[in-house]
């Protein structure tokens, strides 16, 4: 009588459907004890409550997951300066995918006047390139200073020298980044004397000329090859020397 109060339903309901239960099965569902005829499940009726319970929990499931509306996937085009460390690039990737499982992610790779024609042409929703502190829709994420970079064996790294001018720098053999993040004028004044002996578009080719001793170049910290067999010194101009890095976007988000 308590299964037909609690169900809401009728006492003979609740016999009959348990009678036509039965014999659907071809066993008995409960066991009658004791002097009150009370009722007792058999292990096999316990076994088959079990699976029908989860077989109604999947059906509920599975008619929610088909009832429920699912979020659309939302394409995010992310324009990345393309000195900016890979390392730092695959963490960002990796990092934005795992907390938006929905986002669609693509990086558009290129140098500073490439992305900002990205962004403004609006082929990108953000990117990550060198900022100006007054830019009203960037936000910097971190400075560094511009770095001399040389052989080795370079008087530069190999003297007791902590710091260089621009004045140091006249005369020298100098490998140009074509890549570099610098406006013009904004490393050296255009009256500085430099000796240009290689224009190298790749960062990589750069850096392996000037482990091998044929001239200095100039790039942001992060990319001196510690590995690479080069040497290291500050450039001495901290107002101008600098990277500021950090992310633009079209909407100022």
């Amino acid at each position: 009588m308590r299964a037909a109060e609690r169900l809401r339903i009728s006492q003979p309901s609740i016999s009959a459907a348990l009678k036509a239960l039965e014999e659907e099965l071809g066993q008995p569902l409960f066991r009658r004890r004791g002097t009150g005829r009370s009722l007792r499940p058999t292990p096999k009726a316990l076994r088959f409550y079990g699976d029908a319970s989860e077989i109604l929990r999947q059906c509920d499931a599975a008619r929610a997951r088909f009832t429920t509306e699912e979020p659309r996937p939302v394409k995010f085009r992310i324009g990345v300066l393309q000195t900016v460390a890979s390392y730092d690039v695959a963490a960002f990737s990796s990092a934005l995918a795992m907390h938006n499982p929905h986002l669609r992610l693509q990086v558009w790779e290129g140098g500073a006047i490439r992305v900002g024609e990205w962004l403004r042409q609006a082929r990108i929703d953000a990117a990550w390139t060198t900022v100006d502190k007054d830019a009203g829709n960037a936000r910097v994420l971190w400075h560094e200073p511009f770095v001399v970079l040389s052989s080795r064996t370079h008087p530069f790294a190999t003297g007791a020298q902590t710091k260089l001018s621009v004045a140091d720098l006249e005369g020298q053999p100098v490998v140009l980044r074509l890549s570099c993040e610098a406006k013009r004028g904004q490393l050296w004044p255009e009256s500085a004397r430099i000796r240009v002996v290689a224009r190298a578009e790749r960062d990589e080719l750069a850096l392996r000329l000037v482990s091998q001793g044929l001239g200095i170049a100039i790039a942001p910290l992060s990319r001196s090859p510690i590995d690479a067999g080069a040497g290291c010194q500050a450039v001495d101009r901290p107002e101008v020397a600098h990277r500021s890095s950090g992310r633009h976007s079209r909407d100022g988000t």
